[in-house]
Parts: structure tokens; C-alpha cells; sequence
């Protein structure tokens, strides 16, 4: 057992008229129904299209954020968390509408811990109990001032992949933003492709400076993390528009769209700080591919 380091919140926000808010949203963490909360995380102004209609944020969240507890240092363990103990709140009367939520933390240990996941919040049709038309706001004709996503499993090796999770955030400097599409490759140890996906635009600013992105990938050949090799995974741009990331991080998802709620999440590669340099087909601008580092996220029993 370990306490969280730093966690880190992507969400993206529903596409559909007045879904923006420029209300605060917060991220509350409380460990087994305590009086007082152990994160209690409004999130500031960012050079990200906050909570705009149809756009993707990316947020950190350090030691430093988390309420001071008995024991010096000490934040929270995963184990400790139930069903209800992570909640997504609001601090206005302008409603927002959620369309994806991602939790995870990254333990002292160096263990990544998924914690809450739901894909699609904005369906017809909640399957398995899975939250649907969900809307925030302080104003209770509009909708309700928090909710719990839903809590998810850390997947090992033998878990089958059947979605992949991207997260990532362009840097901001100078040039940094693309116009061309990336791609994402993963090939098995045993030589098969399980994995050509090139990722289309969307209503979000697709790779652009100082923007975060949430992207799924559909699968037609489900896989396993421990079928995969520390070179399995390669990203690549498409044209000669330069890209520089900031961070980038991929999950695997134990279910597929449109079915069961994700149980488990796989993380695969987890870079908080980008360091494999420009992505571009003009080599006197960086390179075409990168090998992502296959993350070895060992259980510690």
C-alpha cells in the first residue's frame, strides 16, 4: 500500500449547445465517509479551453493540493477509497455537461492507479447503471451540484484490451500546435499489428498549442499487455507541420464501445514530461515516429 503523489483529472466536455460552463469545477476526494475531505481541488483559469463546448482538458493535481493530514506527507492510499469517495462538483450556476471524466493517481511507490472512469455521460441509455445526462450546476433546475463517477480497477497483464485511452497536451511555445494527424501503432512480440489507428479531427482544438486532447480508439484485435514488447508501441505525424507534446499518456480499456462499462484500465504509457523531442516528416524539424516507453507498472504485494 502507497499514498498518491499526484493525480491527474482529463475530462471532455459534451459537444451539444450551452454544455460549456465558466464555472469553477472541482474534484473531491474523501476517504470512507470522513468528516473532512483529503482533496477538496478547485481548478484555476488555465491556458486551456476550460470546460468549453467540445473541448478536452488535462489537469495535474500535486502533494501540495491535498488537505494536511494527521501523519506528515501522507495524502491517501487507493485501498482506502470506496464507491463514493471521488466526486466531480461545480461552484456556479452556469451548467456544464460532462461528456468524459478520467481519475488517475500516481503513487510514492511509483505504482499508476486508475481510480474513476466513465466514458460516455451523455447517453440514452445508462447500461449496467452507468450515469447518463449528467449536468452540473449550483441552480437546481438545471442540475445536480456533484456526482461519483464510476470507480475502476487497476488491469495486469493478462487483462484483454479492447479500447485504448489517449491523453496528451500540446506545449506552449512558439509553433508547437500541428495541423496534420498523428498516428498510433502498436505491434505484438510475436510480429502481428494489433493496433494502426490515425487519429481524425474532432470538435475539440486537435493539437494545438497549449491544448489538452482525449481521444478513444476503437480496437478489431483485442490484445494484452503482456503480449506486447518495450518497443511495441510507436507514434507518428502525418505531414511536415510540427508537432511538440508536453505530456502523453495511453490506457488500455477492458471493454469496448457501446458495451459494458469499463471495469479495468491498463495503463500502457505514462509521460508526464515529454522528452522524445519534435514529430515531423521534414527531418530538419524533428522525426516522423517515436517509440512510446511501454510502462512497467509493477504490483507491489
Amino acid at each position: 500500500m502507497s499514498d498518491l503523489k499526484t493525480v491527474w483529472f482529463g475530462m471532455l466536455t459534451d459537444d451539444s449547445d450551452d454544455s460549456g460552463t465558466d464555472s469553477s469545477i472541482i474534484l473531491i476526494i474523501n476517504v470512507r465517509g470522513g468528516r473532512f475531505d483529503v482533496l477538496h481541488r478547485t481548478f484555476p483559469g488555465t491556458e486551456q479551453n476550460d470546460q468549453e463546448q467540445g473541448q478536452a482538458n488535462l489537469y495535474e493535481i500535486t502533494e501540495d493540493d491535498f488537505e494536511p493530514q494527521p501523519f506528515v506527507g501522507s495524502t491517501v492510499d487507493p485501498q482506502d477509497l470506496n464507491a463514493s469517495s471521488i466526486r466531480i462538483g461545480i461552484r456556479g450556476n452556469d451548467m456544464w455537461r460532462p461528456k468524459s471524466v478520467f481519475v488517475w493517481g500516481e503513487q510514492k511507490d511509483g505504482l499508476i492507479v486508475p481510480l474513476v472512469l466513465n466514458t460516455e455521460l451523455q447517453g440514452d441509455i445508462g447500461i449496467a447503471g452507468q450515469l447518463v445526462g449528467v449536468a452540473l450546476s449550483t441552480d437546481p433546475g438545471e442540475g445536480k451540484l456533484s456526482f461519483a463517477p464510476a470507480r475502476v480497477q487497476l488491469g495486469d497483464s493478462t487483462v484483454v484490451i479492447r479500447r485504448l485511452l489517449l491523453l496528451l497536451t500540446t506545449a506552449d511555445v512558439d509553433n508547437a500546435g500541428t495541423d496534420d494527424d498523428i498516428a498510433l501503432q502498436i505491434t505484438a512480440a510475436d510480429g502481428r499489428v494489433v493496433v494502426d489507428h490515425v487519429f481524425p479531427d474532432t470538435s475539440q482544438d486537435d493539437l494545438e498549442r497549449a491544448q489538452a486532447n482525449l481521444y478513444f480508439a476503437p480496437l478489431d484485435i483485442p490484445f494484452t499487455r503482456a503480449e506486447l514488447k518495450a518497443d511495441s508501441i510507436r507514434l507518428s505525424i502525418k505531414g511536415n507541420d510540427a508537432w511538440v507534446p508536453a505530456r502523453l499518456f495511453l490506457f488500455g480499456l477492458s471493454e469496448p464501445e457501446g458495451g459494458q462499462p469499463p471495469e479495468f484500465v491498463v495503463p500502457l504509457v505514462h509521460l508526464p514530461k515529454w522528452s522524445l523531442g519534435t514529430l515531423s516528416t521534414d527531418t530538419g524539424e524533428g522525426q516522423e515516429s517515436v517509440v512510446l516507453p511501454l510502462l512497467d507498472n509493477i504490483i507491489l504485494l
